[in-house]
């Protein structure tokens, strides 16, 4: 059977990257064999032959219809162990043939040659086997988003138990070092951050982000939920006028948190000058220095990422009893 043109042409015009990996060009067999078996040990997604991905747009280049597809997808089959269920064919996206590849989530793992693989980000990579010893999650977020962590922490620990330690700076004691606990973010394993409107304004967690950013690997052990309006139920009578964070509506949008975090340093400058005393401003220069840092490089660099790799939705997490969470922290 062939996808469905109408899902695919919706998924390609709404730029909708999760679970789904694209490329203009690539029909070697035990590639397109690795992009089936990653997508199906996780949630199942779409392989799109002749479209690629440039900063978080979908592109449609076009794809040739030379290659002898029927020689290839039957090599695939051969090389897949497990059932698995997948259908493929060519579909025409503003006049250009696109080969697309859908997949459906396996009930059990996938291999290829004893090898398992799953999808991470627009590729694969080997699922590793758990360590012995327990993992380390920190938890980013702000306080008036502590109801939706309370909720993902209590289903981390039902399912996983005693597997993963997990750390969020609520849970300091008052003698505890604030900033000396957020120095060790990058010695984690994994980051969740839940990111809304509060958490991007914020300079604490917007320094947590800074140290994430400081460590290479850090899109590996990085995963993140970005809140809708749609998770006010969950807050009760506790919730901040505004949830959403206006990540995905454009640019303009986005720049209004660069243009936040510059106000804040412009007023903190200033308020500096009128005292014009380096031993009482001594703290407000390490201040400055943050907030510059976070609208000069760090906010862009975030919000790019969340645009790029599109966040997890809550809800669907929820609704789904959180398994590719838990599928996330398993297989690294």
């Amino acid at each position: 059977m062939i996808p469905d043109e109408k899902e695919v042409i919706d998924i390609i015009q709404n730029n909708m990257t999760d679970n789904l990996i694209c490329r203009a060009l690539e029909m070697r067999p035990e590639e397109i064999t690795k992009f089936i078996c990653g997508l199906a040990n996780v949630e199942g997604g779409y392989v799109l032959i002749g479209v690629e991905r440039d900063n978080g747009v979908l592109k449609v280049k076009g794809f040739q219809l030379a290659f002898d597809i029927k020689t290839v997808m039957d090599d695939v089959s051969k090389k897949l162990k497990g059932k698995i269920l997948f259908e493929y064919g060519h579909i025409y996206v503003l006049t250009k043939n696109v080969f697309a590849i859908k997949v459906e989530k396996a009930e059990q793992n996938i291999l290829i040659d004893d090898m398992c693989y799953c999808y991470k980000n627009n590729s694969i990579e080997v699922c590793r086997e758990k360590k012995k010893n327990s993992s380390t999650l920190f938890i980013s977020y702000t306080e008036c988003d502590a109801p939706i962590v309370d909720i993902i922490e209590k289903k981390i620990s039902e399912k996983l138990q005693n597997k993963v330690k997990i750390s969020r700076y609520t849970g300091l004691k008052y003698k505890d070092s604030f900033k000396m606990f957020m120095d060790t973010i990058q010695d984690h394993d994994f980051v969740l951050t839940i990111v809304s409107d509060t958490y991007l304004r914020r300079q604490a967690c917007m320094y947590e982000v800074g140290e994430i950013i400081k460590d290479h690997h850090y899109k590996d052990k990085l995963l993140f939920v970005v809140l809708s309006e749609k998770e006010r139920k969950y807050y009760e009578k506790n919730a901040p006028d505004k949830i959403e964070a206006d990540i995905y509506k454009g640019a303009a949008s986005k720049l209004e948190y660069t243009r936040y975090w510059k106000k804040q340093y412009e007023e903190l400058e200033k308020a500096m000058k009128q005292i014009n005393d380096y031993e009482a401003t001594r703290q407000a220069t390490y201040d400055l220095q943050v907030i510059g840092q976070i609208y000069r490089k760090d906010i862009g660099e975030f919000l790019q990422f969340l645009s790029d790799e599109n966040g997890k939705n809550f809800q669907k997490l929820y609704d789904s009893d959180f398994d590719e969470l838990i599928r996330w922290i398993c297989v690294r």
